[in-house]
């Protein structure tokens, strides 16, 4: 293979890379496809064979175009690349540097490309505690991977602040919204190598919250700003300064207490209950809630507030839409708990086991009722508690419902109807029908006709009557 070759396959290789670095998010279907395609296609699997391919892709007299694609996308592509795939930091330093060595004029990036590699890699972690392969996870991924580093890692670097994008996370109880919030949290703090590190990562549940201590316990209060107030007290806010809070449950924020809340997001500044002045602080605000706040007409919660905090949305899938994922749940709950190397078959005994006395259940409690199951099933009792049971449908007497659709018909009418139902539920199979209801195919057919001459009276007299004509009984339908 010549050299310009070699070169053209190391920037088609950089190429993919790139897109699944910088536009993908990690762990789903479109990026298994690429690193599939980046091995097969590229032989590009280790840090050190991106490392070659951004050599020879830069080899020669490289074009403007191709050293802007390596300043911009390549660059970044290989760092994150190297610090998912090394077993520290350092090593992801180390190779950064070469490829400075290779294109000098990427020196003052250099800072900025391990930054985003180090906030990159944790982020993927992250990613990894949303188990599942189906379809709506992989949009769940990319909605929170966006979350963290918008639709593309070249535009999050450029922006000023992305870090400070408040995020509203939707979705049923049980759902999953504080591991989407903690994994976005994951990537907080300023991708700007001379920034400081990221501050912390605080979450409050609002419907735990007195409402009237509600505003106390986010913003803080002074010494006396109210009866019982001994001291000063900082407020959430402040404990989350330069970081993450999160605001499960924002739904139910009292009115007040979202004043104050639409106050801090728009200028960054809260003003501790009693005090004079409010005082600035940096917090990216991540919200959560089970509520449609939005198709509340009440009055309840503000517009302008909801229009604030779900800057990003990311919406958390109910399990029933994505019961295909329930068997990997599963063996996941049972690693947590159980030395698979003592026992490897046990994750597929609880599974089988929990398919089976779950069968029909809806799961109103989503991924939190199925670990709990799990766990019930490892412990050797029942999956579901009783009340979680699902209700055995009831059956209907068929006298009753004959009774009901029909009122009383003559038993040798009865005869007649029945067969048809009968023979109409086998989709017409004179045979089976005759062998289910014990008799021979002649005596069927004798019944079928005088049936068929019965209904056609019936209808007669109901269109003669001025009314439709009747339905099939409910015990005969079919389908």
């Amino acid at each position: 293979m010549s050299a310009p070759s070699e070169a053209a396959k190391a920037r088609a290789a950089l190429d993919v890379l790139a897109r699944l670095r910088l536009r993908t998010a990690p762990h789903t279907s479109e990026a298994r496809s690429l690193n599939t395609e980046l091995r097969t296609a590229f032989r590009l699997k280790r840090p050190t064979d991106a490392l070659r391919a951004w050599k020879l892709a830069l080899g020669g007299e490289p074009s403007d175009e191709v050293v802007r694609k390596a300043v911009m996308e390549w660059s970044l592509a290989v760092g994150l690349h190297a610090a998912i795939n090394l077993a520290d930091l350092a090593a992801t330093r180390r190779l950064v540097d070469g490829l400075v060595e290779t294109l000098p004029l990427l020196a003052p990036r250099a800072g900025a490309i391990f930054a985003w590699s180090r906030r990159g890699r944790d982020v993927t972690e992250a990613l990894g505690a949303l188990v599942g392969r189906s379809a709506v996870m992989d949009v769940l991924r990319t909605q929170t991977w966006r979350a963290v580093f918008t639709d593309d890692v070249r535009k999050a670097i450029a922006l000023k602040a992305p870090h400070r994008l408040s995020v509203l996370i939707t979705g049923e109880p049980g759902t999953g919204k504080e591991i989407v919030a903690r994994t976005i949290a994951a990537g907080r703090g300023s991708l700007d190598p001379e920034g400081e590190e990221p501050g912390p990562y605080v979450a409050v549940n609002i419907a735990s919250l007195a409402p009237s201590l509600v505003s106390s316990e986010l913003f803080g209060h002074v010494r006396g700003a109210y009866t019982g107030a001994l001291s000063e007290r900082k407020g959430l806010f402040h404990a989350a300064h330069g970081g993450v809070l999160f605001l499960d449950e924002i739904g139910d924020a009292p009115p007040e207490v979202q004043v104050r809340l639409l106050r801090a997001l728009q200028e960054g500044t809260v003003r501790p209950v009693g005090a004079d002045r409010a005082t600035q602080v940096e917090v990216r605000v991540l919200a959560a809630t089970n509520r449609a706040l939005d198709a509340r007409g009440d009055g309840a919660f503000r517009r302008d507030l909801l229009e604030r905090l779900s800057v990003l949305r990311v919406e958390c899938p109910p399990l029933r839409e994505r019961e295909e994922d329930i068997p990997e749940l599963v063996r996941h709950f049972v690693a947590e708990e159980i030395d698979l190397g003592a026992w490897p078959t046990i994750s597929d005994e609880v599974l089988a086991r929990l398919l089976e006395e779950t069968r029909g259940h809806t799961w109103p409690g989503n991924v939190r009722e199925l670990r709990a199951c799990t766990n019930r099933v490892l412990a050797g009792q029942p999956a579901l508690l009783r009340s979680s049971r699902p209700a055995a449908s009831p059956v209907r007497d068929p006298g009753d419902a004959l009774l009901a659709h029909w009122g009383v018909l003559p038993l040798e009418r009865l005869k007649h109807v029945y067969a048809d139902a009968v023979l109409r539920r086998t989709g017409g199979n004179k045979s089976e029908a005759a062998r289910q209801l014990g008799i021979d195919r002649n005596t069927l057919s004798r019944y079928l006709k005088q049936a068929a001459a019965w209904r056609e009276g019936q209808g007669e007299e109901e269109t003669s009557s001025g009314q439709s004509d009747a339905s099939a009984p409910p015990w005969g339908s079919h389908g």
